[in-house]
């Protein structure tokens, strides 16, 4: 591909004598300019290597001041030779110029700890496809179509949720466990479910406070076990997992805002779970 040094030289604002065999026949003139000490850009990746060892044998030379740069393969093909004077400047340009800093890193580190939000149903048919690869705890945001089963299978959280961040590794979970059931006591025996008036109580274990009207009929029933507490504070929970699978309906409003959602964090749907 022809140079054309004359307008790249004006578009790096310097005189510069073009060379076609730098290499070898006039490889003094590279020498030369490596014991000048200032900067040096060499368009060419093809023969770096070589390059690299007559930096060695120069006497003088400061081989961490060389830069190198391909105009040939990407400054344009050889038929668009004419048209590609403004991108090898460009090329040559963006070369001088010093590295950028470093960019923060973050390490992942996963345990395998999975937290399943959704309906419950929805959740413990996806907890069933991953139980044997994966640590899996349940957040209910509803009992869904079929409710839960009725042994619990896995860890059941509930409540409103309030907070979701972090990503493969580290996400810190936030919620208000405002529900008088205690999803952790509860032994899914429907007692309640059977003698509440107000049918307030669902199979995901959780009373609609809305529709209650505090006969405290459930309370009786569950004596046994001592789920339910309407006096229970509404204390301010956090737990930290290492993988997210979000069940719930696509026009919930996003958890995460950003364009692309953290690594470890998956969105699925109720009816065809997504595998972790």
């Amino acid at each position: 591909m022809p140079l054309d040094a004359k307008r790249i030289g004006l578009a790096l604002h310097e005189e510069l004598t073009p060379h076609s065999t730098l290499c070898r026949r006039e490889a003094p003139a590279f020498q030369r300019a490596l014991q000048g000490g200032e900067s040096l850009v060499v368009a060419c990746t093809q023969e770096q290597r070589l390059f690299a060892e007559l930096a060695d044998q120069t006497e003088g030379a400061r081989t961490s001041v060389i830069r190198f740069v391909n105009i040939r393969e990407t400054g344009g093909w050889s038929r668009d030779a004419k048209q590609a004077t403004p991108k090898i400047a460009a090329l040559l340009a963006a070369a001088r110029l010093p590295d950028p800093e470093p960019v923060p890193t973050v390490n992942y580190q996963s345990a395998g700890r999975l937290l399943i939000i959704g309906a419950l149903d929805d959740a413990e048919r996806a907890a069933a496809l991953v139980q044997d690869v994966l640590d899996v705890t349940l957040f209910t945001t509803g009992p869904g179509n079929a409710g839960g089963a009725q042994a619990r299978r896995w860890p059941v959280l509930g409540g409103q949720l309030k907070s979701l961040k972090g990503w493969l590794g580290a996400f810190d979970v936030e919620w208000s466990a405002s529900n008088p059931i205690d999803l952790d006591l509860c032994t899914r025996c429907n007692a309640c479910v059977a003698v509440c008036p107000e049918n307030a109580i669902g199979l995901d274990y959780q009373i609609d406070l809305a529709a209650c009207k505090s006969h405290r009929a459930c309370v009786a029933a569950c004596t046994a076990a001592g789920a339910i507490d309407f006096d229970r504070p509404a204390n301010l929970q956090q737990e930290r997992f290492d993988l997210i699978l979000d069940l719930r309906a696509p026009d919930a409003t996003p958890t995460f805002l950003q364009h692309a959602p953290p690594q470890g964090y998956l969105r699925g749907t109720g009816a065809t779970p997504a595998r972790c």
